[in-house]
């Protein structure tokens, strides 16, 4: 038997990949877990005992109101430990290429919506004195081409979770980030074909000046992601990092991302593009 920690953590992005596998973990020691989900068969999928599944799409208001509303309601009144942002979308090219719809739809599912989730949700967490956790990634720090607008919207989380950490230190809540590195999911496993997808339709001309940026690229990002860590074993390492009693601000997630931040942060930039480029 689980013993109940009488607590509630709501996770957005818990459909497949590092947020269902997140959520399962949490719930393993024993948390109710309000699982965001967008489809209802995502959420026949990841109901269980202590998860309960939310119809969430952080880009709704009111979706994001109601899950605010089942929390204030909750009929046992247990408090809200933690918040964590992990929803989000990849879809990579280069600046010139990809359409401005693109950059601003990552944008608004990977910085915006979790705004709105942190700005509906810190009452509650106010009076638990909680914690926001948000996933962000490696390439936040260390870009790589073709990834600017994921990587832009990754490093703006990061600079609002740093300011909000400040911010509501004095009130008891705790800021997170975690910089995740490869890890093995549906949604990394999709974004090489999909890059491959959209250069394919670009022009001519843009062919010839990214078409092969662009294959090298992806090859790479296919190769390492034979060697990544699976979702499972990062959901390990997030949920305690949700649950330990002192947290750090900043966590790398995974061996590449281990390597490569420290690496970026004393290495020149053109030093960093040269190994990038190789």
């Amino acid at each position: 038997m689980i013993p109940s920690k009488n607590e509630l953590v709501a996770i957005s992005g818990a459909s497949t990949g590092i947020g269902a596998a997140t959520a399962r973990r949490i719930a393993g020691r024993g948390y109710h877990v309000l699982a965001g989900v967008r489809r209802d068969e995502d959420a026949d999928a990841i109901r269980a005992d202590l998860i309960e599944p939310i119809t969430l799409d952080i880009t709704r208001a009111d979706h994001i109101a109601a899950l605010a509303r089942r929390i204030a309601d909750d009929p046992q009144k247990r408090a809200l430990r933690a918040v964590i942002n992990n929803a989000g979308i990849e879809v990579n090219a280069p600046i010139e290429v990809l359409p401005l719809g693109t950059w601003r739809e990552q944008f608004e599912i990977n910085l915006f919506g979790h705004i709105a989730m942190t700005q509906a949700l810190l009452p509650a967490l106010r009076d638990s004195r909680g914690r926001i956790v948000n996933i962000s990634s490696v390439g936040a720090e260390a870009t790589l081409p073709i990834y600017g607008a994921y990587a832009g919207s990754k490093a703006a989380l990061e600079s609002a979770s740093d300011a909000l950490r400040q911010e509501v230190r004095a009130q008891g809540i705790q800021v997170v980030i975690v910089q995740s590195g490869g890890v093995k999911t549906p949604m990394a496993e999709k974004s090489g074909p999909l890059s491959l997808r959209l250069a394919a339709a670009m022009s001519p001309e843009h062919t010839r000046l990214y078409g092969e940026l662009i294959a090298a690229t992806v090859k790479f990002q296919s190769a390492f992601l034979t060697r990544a860590i699976t979702a499972e074993k990062a959901a390990a390492r997030i949920a305690q990092i949700t649950t330990t009693r002192r947290p750090r601000t900043r966590y790398s997630l995974g061996p590449d991302a281990a390597f490569t931040l420290p690496l970026n942060r004393i290495l020149p930039d053109r030093l960093m593009d040269r190994i990038f480029a190789r």
